[in-house]
């Protein structure tokens, strides 16, 4: 009865002036009212309610570490994170506010930002394994299986091995052993010694570098190394990638170069990519990237992620890139593309299910068009992806 009493004036409150008609936005007000709230768990008014006291006016640590709370309470990461950003500029040493930015960040799906905010917490308040300075943090494994249309080109193998590590809290270190198998038959390259049987057993290394700068900020640098035997020719290609990643709340935004040669030919590409978190978490996302290629000639790529959670622990993800290419590198240069055959067009689709201990699983499909070389003939490429990884 007594907590009937308590509530029907903040229930008369809400439901007679509502909360965007209401003018009156004391302190005194504001901090009752939401503390009421809070008390009551209705997250959802408590955020509402607050959002609109602090366009009025009113705005003090203890109203945004509650409007903080009922963000993330209701699943938007993004929003509790400006809520408490803004605490951190009154108070840059506020525990709480630390701790919730930190698990916003993870479940974001941003585990090396997250750790900016590890050093301002007691030891007990995150799990020990995931702030240790160093660690192993990532196991990987991808396969795929690519189907061609044409006789001219044999079916392809692709594989892959990777591992992640911090080393400190503000570096992290990524690493892949990759191995790429194909035959072809190709007339049109008479230099080639028996170019109806050309075997492509390509070698790849992969290491890319990751700096925090910070709570927003990230420098990020990425080596890949591939050794490309084509029957009497060898070719050793190199690409640096040089890049910075800014993170916001619902958006984040990255900026690199990447450099080369590939196929003994000097290549340059830069990236823009715009990522967005429109509710706030993993449930809906996108990124977008846009290309400049140039090697010998400028050419212009688009490429559009999108992201939704089908089921609890369930995303599918489908791709799209737009515009021809040769040469194209994707994911901070971790996947190279430098077939001889031209790529007209690339889409596909993934599906992630994320078990329990950190364990992830896979499996995708590729649609491609190519056009044989030298010819105005299409063919396609269906390309068949499965993978699994864990985080420690």
């Amino acid at each position: 009865m007594r907590k009937l009493i308590f509530l029907l004036p903040v229930a008369a409150f809400l439901t007679t002036t509502g909360i965007k008609a209401q003018t009156e936005f004391s302190f005194a007000r504001t901090d009752s009212l939401t503390y009421a709230l809070y008390q009551r768990a209705e997250w959802k008014s408590l955020l509402q309610y607050g959002k609109e006291a602090i366009n009025h006016g009113q705005d003090f640590i203890l109203l945004r570490l509650r409007t903080g709370l009922a963000a993330f309470m209701l699943g938007n990461y993004s929003e509790a994170i400006r809520q408490y950003e803004a605490v951190l500029r009154e108070d840059a040493y506020n525990s709480t506010a630390h701790y919730y930015i930190y698990y916003c960040r993870m479940n974001l799906n941003q585990p090396e930002l997250a750790l900016s905010e590890a050093r301002y917490l007691p030891d007990a308040a995150v799990a020990e394994k995931e702030t240790r300075p160093a660690a192993l943090t990532h196991a990987g494994l991808e396969l795929s299986v690519k189907y061609t249309s044409v006789s001219r080109r044999g079916n392809s193998f692709y594989s892959n091995i990777s591992f992640g590590n911090r080393l400190g809290r503000g570096f992290h270190i990524y690493q892949s052993v990759a191995v790429y198998r194909q035959m072809i038959n190709e007339p049109l390259l008479p230099a080639v010694v028996e170019n109806n049987r050309i075997q492509i057993r390509q070698t790849e290394y992969y290491n890319r570098l990751l700096f925090n700068l910070g709570r927003h900020w990230q420098v990020k640098t990425a080596y890949h190394y591939l050794n490309t035997p084509f029957s009497n020719f060898n070719y050793h290609n190199h690409l640096l990638l040089l890049g910075a990643k800014y993170y916001g709340d619902y958006l984040e935004l990255q900026a690199d170069i990447v450099l080369g040669k590939l196929t003994g030919s000097s290549v340059r590409q830069y990236n823009l990519q715009l990522g967005l978190y429109p509710k706030g978490n993993m449930g809906v996302y996108g990124f977008s990237t846009a290309t400049i290629r140039q090697q010998g000639q400028s050419a212009f790529n688009f490429r559009q992620v999108l992201g939704v959670r089908v089921l609890k622990q369930t995303w599918l993800e489908g791709h799209i890139t737009a515009g021809g290419f040769s040469n194209l590198a994707e994911n901070d240069a971790l996947y190279v593309y430098h077939a001889i055959d031209p790529n007209k067009s690339k889409a596909g689709l993934t599906a992630y299910l994320l078990l329990k201990g950190g364990l992830k699983i896979q499996a995708g499909y590729t649609y491609e068009q190519r056009r044989l070389y030298g010819t105005v003939t299409n063919f396609s490429q269906h390309s068949i992806t499965g993978g699994i990884s864990w985080k420690f």
